[in-house]
């Protein structure tokens, strides 16, 4: 199966925001307005991310309980 042009981009932004997420030392420690604003940053926009990816793909790829119905 071929990976479609939104499965690439929705990937790589989830990636990227993953690896932000998980970045060393970031946000500095015992620093609780950076770990807000990093937990907004990051978590908040994966958690988007993956959501409208989860719609852009499942627009694509229907389920096959719904292509039966029709």
């Amino acid at each position: 199966m071929k990976i479609s042009k939104n499965e690439r981009i929705w990937l790589i932004v989830v990636v990227i925001l993953y690896l932000l997420y998980n970045f060393p030392g970031f946000p500095a420690y015992h620093q609780p307005v950076a770990t807000v604003v990093h937990g907004f940053i990051t978590v908040i926009a994966i958690w988007i991310a993956v959501y409208v990816g989860l719609g852009k793909v499942y627009k694509e790829y229907p389920l096959k309980e719904e292509e039966e119905n029709k």
